[in-house]
């Protein structure tokens, strides 16, 4: 799952400020730094997740519980099939937030079970989580790792 860009870019203007900056005894690269952090800080409140990213989420969350409720015992499936029912049809962002948070409560479903109804509904649970991680990793730029290790 990955972090909301506001945390994420918080996490790096943090770093910035408290590790970095310290260690930046020249006085043109601490202000080319604090030009970085001026243009963070006022990026973080305009940058929004994909849409797209968002519906390829929740249309995976749903197929998987859907596939999930079906296999569940009844109190369980209709306690899920009326949390999928009721999570909102947009924006993107927040129907794949409501569903990931209904994926959570089917895992925590799976603990009152006995491994051989559980098991159905975990791999469900499962190709959904994999495929997620894979849509997650497929947007990720190369890593700088070389250059970084270079200093």
């Amino acid at each position: 799952m990955q972090l909301s860009v506001e945390s994420l870019l918080d996490g790096v203007m943090r770093t910035l400020r408290e590790a970095v900056l310290p260690a930046v005894g020249e006085r043109f690269a601490r202000g080319q730094l604090f030009a970085v952090l001026d243009v963070l800080q006022n990026l973080r409140d305009r940058v929004e997740p994909k849409a797209e990213l968002a519906e390829a989420e929740a249309t995976s969350a749903a197929a998987a519980l859907e596939q999930a409720a079906q296999v569940l015992p009844p109190p369980y499936r209709s306690e899920l099939t009326r949390a999928v029912a009721d999570a909102p049809d947009g924006p993107p962002v927040a129907r794949a937030a409501a569903l990931r948070a209904i994926v959570t409560r089917a895992y925590e479903m799976l603990a009152h079970l006995p491994d051989d109804q559980a098991a159905p509904v975990r791999a469900a649970l499962g190709q959904h989580l994999a495929a997620q991680a894979m849509r997650d990793v497929a947007v990720l730029k190369p890593s700088l790792l070389e250059e970084i290790s270079k200093g």
